[in-house]
């Protein structure tokens, strides 16, 4: 697969939307001005997991486009996204307990028993023992419960031989949504598979169809959209009591719009370098900023000047050093894992040459 720089773009964007979304939690409570500043920044940078699911519905549709469905392309599949996925995820929530139980005061909810670990872990939607909010031990890790869901349909569907994935894909995750809608399930495994947000990985597979059937759109057509996008994203948010039960079905279509406008185009554009890196290293910027944020507020907060001029300093070390370290992540860690991973998966598939047309087409896509 071609790599799409506009896809790049578009996850550089959302990573940044949730570390100022997390940057503002963090200031809010520093001055009058920011306490109605900062919320709204903190409210609204939540889009950027919405922008992320639409972007991975695409993606993995790309991969698996082409590709022959049965017990090898599903085996492959799956083992490829635990390559991705794990290493980084399972380092950070590692490094999430360490850091709890040896400095607490850098971490804001702890909560390390072995079971929740271990669910948190092996991406089983579980709650919060501490706080009972539905997420694990690193807290963005629940935005991966969601992704590898969604891989894992995927792999069903080509271990069944479901010539038509996007079709199946689908099908199977309106159903289950119109199930929630209907059901309203209370256990939290079963309210997360049924939740409304999922329609956002089929925003994304739909458009990966279209794509590759050769649908674009013009130029106005791709303003009005992103228009429309950022309108419906700026005009309607979360409720007060923080329950978005119908997130993607009102900030699904805003995410799809803007990524209908930035990557269905005629034409390509020539995007920043910069904004392309940062694509790039979008995971672990996502998974990292975190740890770097708290590490800045800790030392911020003990400099002796104003409120307002602390939450400058705040971002004017925040942001670099996140962007610095994700980048430094992405290229020493992300980088040797994913080859290390796909060069051992190759070695124990019986059909090479399967693997390596799915591997190339997963690298292409930056994931």
């Amino acid at each position: 697969m071609k790599k799409l720089d506009s896809i790049q773009v578009l996850r550089a964007v959302a990573a940044l939307l949730v570390v100022f979304c997390h940057g503002a939690a963090e200031v809010g409570g520093h001055g009058a001005a920011a306490e109605q500043l900062w919320p709204l920044v903190n409210t609204k940078g939540l889009f950027g997991v919405d922008i992320f699911f639409v972007v991975s519905g695409f993606v993995m549709m790309y991969i698996v486009s082409g590709q022959r469905s049965g017990s090898a392309s599903a085996g492959w599949f799956i083992c490829d996204r635990i390559v991705r996925v794990v290493p980084l995820y399972w380092m950070a929530t590692l490094l999430s307990v360490g850091i709890g139980l040896v400095l607490p005061a850098l971490k804001h909810k702890n909560a390390y028993g072995v079971e929740y670990v271990l669910r948190s872990l092996f991406f089983v939607p579980s709650a919060n023992p501490m706080t009972g909010a539905p997420e694990p031990v690193l807290g963005l890790g629940w935005t991966l419960n969601f992704e590898m869901f969604f891989y894992a349909v995927i792999s069903l569907v080509l271990l069944l031989g479901v010539r038509r994935v996007y079709l199946a894909v689908t099908a199977i995750f309106v159903s289950f949504v119109a199930l929630g809608l209907l059901l309203k399930p209370e256990y939290l495994i079963l309210k997360s598979w049924t939740h409304t947000i999922i329609l956002e990985f089929v925003f994304g597979v739909l458009f990966a169809q279209l794509r590759l059937s050769g649908f674009r759109i013009g130029v106005p057509a791709q303003i009005a959209l992103v228009v429309a996008g950022v309108a419906t994203w700026l005009a309607i948010g979360p409720p007060a009591d923080g329950a978005f039960d119908m997130r993607g079905l009102v900030w699904g279509p805003a995410a799809a719009a803007i990524f209908a406008g930035v990557v269905m185009g005629r034409r390509d554009v020539a995007y920043p370098k910069l904004l392309l890196l940062i694509g790039d290293a979008s995971y672990s910027l996502y998974l990292t900023h975190l740890f770097i944020m708290r590490g800045t507020s800790l030392a911020v907060n003990h400099l002796p000047v104003g409120a307002g001029l602390r939450i400058v300093l705040f971002f004017v070390i925040f942001i670099p050093c996140a962007l610095g370290f994700a980048i430094l992540s992405y290229r020493k860690f992300e980088v040797p894992t994913m080859r290390l991973g796909r060069r051992l998966l190759r070695a124990r598939l019986s059909k090479p040459g399967l693997a390596e047309g799915v591997s190339t087409g997963t690298q292409g896509a930056g994931t």
